[in-house]
């Protein structure tokens, strides 16, 4: 793989030859054809295998300076995992609904252009609406009280435009035959929400969403290191960024790390993250090997979850809370961040 720049993008990930375009490209795919990845050496396993394999998700952090909102729609081909909850910043306060369902309880879109992701139960139900075409997206949540937890609801807003803004979108080969491929963007959020009766207006020149999309065939004992977060600076601009550290071994140049600057991305070297696995509340370190990113993350609470269905496990912990440190872009200048909110996360799983 050629050292990252930003290519153009092509008309398949998967092209009609079967090879994989990996890379880091200026556009999401229009048709981001993974189920044609054939997912072995030899040449395409079987269809049904390579739809099973398949893990997908796309996954929203809501950012205001009330109210933090994590929502995921999650299919893992042999089961669906949706959860929506909200961290009351001020009072330290988290409420979260989480379900779960069989193989096809959870829609997940085939593409950002004009699809959409939706789960859907008793009391329960979470939307995304993908209208990249016309420069947006819209996410919709309509969730019952239940076992004390307040209901939820609400109407979200989140503005890509592909003119103005520039997100992440990354092939890489996690095997040359099988590919992890995400998009990544930080964006302003408009909308409204309200949680057990309490109302929060979003403003787009204030709020942000940071928006995660994933389509990857895992192996079947993975892990990731995962952060995230984002902030406004002086000038009002987005200054956001994600790290992650995964099963990739060639992560100089096969990675998801990027610094965005007011809608601009520079691209970043191998992250490397220092934290204790046993007790992930206590302070977290992150940098990249370039010297461009040097952060600090102090978690304020988490989110976490532990699946055990004997050969299927998970054990899920995402902290979020506070960074500060620096980041230098492309251009040499250095950004610095102050209680900036995010996220981090650590997974390990096997499925």
């Amino acid at each position: 793989m050629r050292g990252r720049t930003l290519e153009e993008t092509p008309e398949r990930m998967v092209g009609r030859d079967g090879m994989i375009r990996f890379g880091t490209f200026r556009r999401p795919f229009e048709d981001p054809n993974i189920l044609d990845a054939p997912l072995a050496p030899w040449g395409p396993v079987p269809a049904a295998l390579r739809r099973l394999r398949l893990k997908e998700w796309q996954h929203y952090g809501i950012i205001t300076p009330e109210k933090y909102f994590g929502m995921v729609i999650f299919d893992a081909k042999f089961m669906g995992v949706s959860f929506v909850y909200c961290y009351d910043r001020g009072k330290k306060i988290l409420f979260e609904h989480s379900r779960q369902g069989g193989g096809k309880s959870a829609k997940v879109a085939g593409q950002l252009y004009d699809d959409r992701c939706e789960f859907r139960q008793r009391g329960y139900l979470l939307r995304f609406e993908n209208r990249l075409e016309r420069g947006h997206h819209l996410i919709s949540l309509d969730i019952s009280s239940r076992k004390g937890i307040p209901a939820m609801r609400g109407e979200f807003r989140l503005e890509e435009d592909l003119d103005r803004m520039e997100p992440l979108v990354q092939v890489s080969p996690i095997k040359p035959w099988r590919p992890l491929y995400t998009h990544k963007a930080a964006l302003p959020a408009s909308g409204w929400a309200e949680v057990g009766g309490e109302r929060v207006e979003l403003d787009p020149s204030r709020d942000i969403a940071l928006m995660d999309e994933q389509k990857t065939y895992y192996p079947y004992f993975s892990f990731w290191e995962w952060s995230t977060g984002a902030a406004r600076d002086e000038r009002g601009r987005i200054i956001a960024f994600n790290l992650c550290r995964n099963m990739i071994k060639g992560d100089e140049w096969a990675n998801e790390n990027c610094l965005w600057v007011d809608g601009r991305i520079s691209l970043l070297s191998a992250a490397r993250f220092t934290f204790d696995k046993g007790e992930v509340m206590r302070p977290w370190r992150m940098r990249t090997t370039d010297g461009r990113v040097e952060l600090a993350f102090r978690p304020q609470g988490e989110r976490a979850q532990r699946i055990n269905l004997g050969l299927v496990r998970s054990d899920f912990h995402q902290p979020f809370g506070l960074y500060e440190g620096c980041l230098t872009d492309d251009g040499g200048m250095r950004h610095a961040l102050r209680d900036a909110f995010g996220l981090a996360e650590y997974h390990l799983t096997r499925y």
